[in-house]
């Protein structure tokens, strides 16, 4: 009867818009029906043209449910027409589990910087007894670099902040907070820097059996070419949204990477009378063994732990990651489980780190490059594939460190930086691409800008600033002071990362810049 009763095509003035018409509409008169029935309440009697707003406004004031007008209204009426008028609409975020955080952090750190790894182990020595110390020392990374990420966390749930440059203005000065801006500025446009600089060498030595012409074919061009045809229109897009799908290959492409370097150095094609040998750039050079404490003793150990710095940065990232965690059930706090994110993702990426810096190392010794995917042969079909996963996964996530690029810029300029990227977008986006760009001609060697970036910013990023944020919100009374031996050892601890991180830069920008 009450169906019967309304309207055929009258439209529902619910607030939200969901229902155009009536005939739309029919889960809010079966909602009407129900509450009738079991309310009997003379207020449901006549819904007429307005149904749906009564329905859900007696719901609302009977029923003392923590649900705002828009959200019920939302929910009885699910056949919204209008995009705009729906994405204005408030939308819950869905938490990451651990192991969804866990994986999105290994995507995070697991990228373009463990191709310099091999690098820097032969900037520590020439013999194969340079593996071990290496390893140990990629282990000793992965370990501060997470505990380094968990320090960022505490600092934030302290100061409750949640941005890396906000943080430190909370926890140690308001005057000084341009100091992790502009580290963070530098690391974003390192980023793209690098990412040109890997395009460009990757994607020259994909096209050089097809002698095709130097204006064509050359480092540069390759740079310039994919700047203008496939990097500008990546980033001047105006939502990134499609570019998530390709996420998984990305991921893929950097395991196949670690595959193929563990293969090549498995099954000896670049050793002597390997088939590849001949068509290499530069043949494997090893030196005879020195002695392990020759080995750890080399001034080029500064140059790998910078790599290891840089490789490991994701720590701009660690406020990200604390917010979309999933607090526990029983507890409802997110600190273990942060832990546990945080030793998982890093140990996982310095298992990855490693094959790829041994198996790179024990193919060519001294001969790495700064990028080792430039040591392979032309003609290798394999090493084709891998170039080009890594021209797929580069190409895909440029837009993203891009963007990190642009708000950095935005964040130091002030209102009229804004003023100007609102109201010339494109400009903005052509004067950092091009400025990007003229750096990354003029540089040659990645394993020295990965380097050199490590020493100047990673290891401030990574090691010195998380350990001053969360001594400085000590300090300020914002979080108790440790106790007992463990809160004593963990405060050790973070006194010995401030000298550990500034001389670990100071030395390693020494060995780059000779």
């Amino acid at each position: 009867m009450l169906i019967a009763a309304m309207p055929r095509d009258a439209p529902c003035s619910s607030r939200s818009r969901g229902c155009v018409t009536f005939r739309r509409c029919t889960s809010c008169l079966l909602l009407v029906a129900l509450l009738r029935h079991v309310s009997q309440d003379p207020s449901f009697a006549a819904p007429g043209r307005n149904a749906c707003t009564r329905t859900s406004s007696a719901l609302l004031e009977r029923s003392h449910l923590k649900w705002g007008r828009t959200r019920m209204t939302r929910a009885i009426c699910r056949s919204s027409t209008d995009e705009s008028e729906a994405q204005e609409m408030p939308q819950e975020v869905k938490l990451s589990s651990v192991t969804q955080s866990t994986v999105n952090l290994v995507k995070n750190i697991v990228g373009a910087g463990m191709l310099s790894l091999p690098h820097g182990v032969a900037a520590v020595s020439a013999s194969p007894q340079a593996v071990a110390p290496s390893l140990i020392l990629t282990f000793l990374a992965a370990v501060f670099s997470a505990y380094g990420f968990v320090l960022i966390a505490q600092a934030c749930e302290a100061t409750g902040e949640s941005t890396y440059t906000r943080v430190w203005a909370r926890s140690i000065s308001e005057s000084t907070k341009l100091l992790p801006a502009v580290a963070c500025l530098a690391k974003a446009a390192i980023g793209c820097i690098s990412f040109s600089m890997i395009l460009g060498d990757c994607i020259s030595l994909m096209l050089a059996p097809l002698n095709l012409p130097a204006v064509i074919a050359s480092r540069d061009a390759v740079i310039l070419l994919m700047t203008i045809v496939v990097l500008y229109p990546l980033c001047s897009m105006k939502s990134f949204a499609p570019l998530a799908k390709f996420s998984l290959l990305g991921v893929l492409s950097n395991f196949y990477i670690c595959a193929f370097v563990v293969l090549r150095c498995w099954d000896h094609s670049y050793q002597k009378g390997g088939s590849l040998l001949a068509a290499a750039p530069a043949a494997p050079q090893f030196a005879a063994p020195t002695g392990a404490w020759h080995t750890v003793m080399s001034p080029g150990l500064s140059v790998l732990l910078s790599i290891l710095a840089t490789a490991f940065l994701a720590h701009y990232n660690a406020p990200l990651f604390l917010e979309q965690l999933a607090p526990d059930p029983k507890t409802g706090k997110k600190d273990k489980r942060f832990v546990v994110v945080s030793v998982l993702g890093f140990c996982t990426a310095g298992l990855i780190f490693s094959l790829v810096m041994v198996g790179g190392f024990l193919t060519f010794g001294s001969s790495c490059m700064g990028l080792i995917l430039n040591n392979y042969a032309a003609i290798d079909s394999l090493a084709l594939l891998a170039r080009a996963a890594i021209v797929l996964s580069l190409v895909t996530a440029y837009p993203l460190v891009f963007l990190s690029l642009r708000k950095q810029v935005l964040e130091i300029l002030g209102s009229k930086g804004a003023d100007f990227a609102n109201q010339r977008p494109r400009a903005m986006t052509i004067a950092l691409l091009a400025g990007v760009t003229a750096v990354a001609f003029k540089l040659r060697n990645l394993g020295v800008v990965a380097a050199l970036a490590g020493a100047s910013l990673g290891t401030f990023l990574v090691y010195v600033a998380p350990a001053l944020m969360v001594m400085g919100a000590q300090r300020r009374g914002l979080v108790a002071q440790p106790e007992g031996p463990a809160g004593q050892l963990a405060r050790a601890v973070q006194i010995f990362l401030v000298p550990l991180g500034l001389g670990l830069g100071v030395i390693g920008c020494i060995q780059c810049l000779k």
